[in-house]
């Protein structure tokens, strides 16, 4: 079997807090909002409705690295 990395997130926001919001975007055709806390030892956290991968400004060098990586082993995950 093979084994499968995950998808890149639709949307990335780099966000100077660790505690963001999201409600989509999109008006009456959002989401409900909800509040989500970036762990300090990850740096992101993706919403669990549209998928917004929400990156702390201290965090971003790694998170490339590791999107980097997931490309590297899975060039159609990126």
């Amino acid at each position: 079997m093979r084994k499968t990395a995950p998808l890149s997130p639709p949307e990335t926001q780099i966000v100077s807090t660790y505690r963001v919001c999201c409600d989509g975007g999109e008006g009456a055709l959002g989401h409900p909002r909800v509040w989500m806390p970036i762990p300090h030892d990850v740096g992101w956290v993706d919403c669990g409705y549209c998928d917004k991968r929400f990156v702390h400004a201290d965090h971003v060098a790694q998170h490339e690295a590791y999107m980097a990586a997931l490309a590297k082993d899975d060039p159609a995950a990126a």
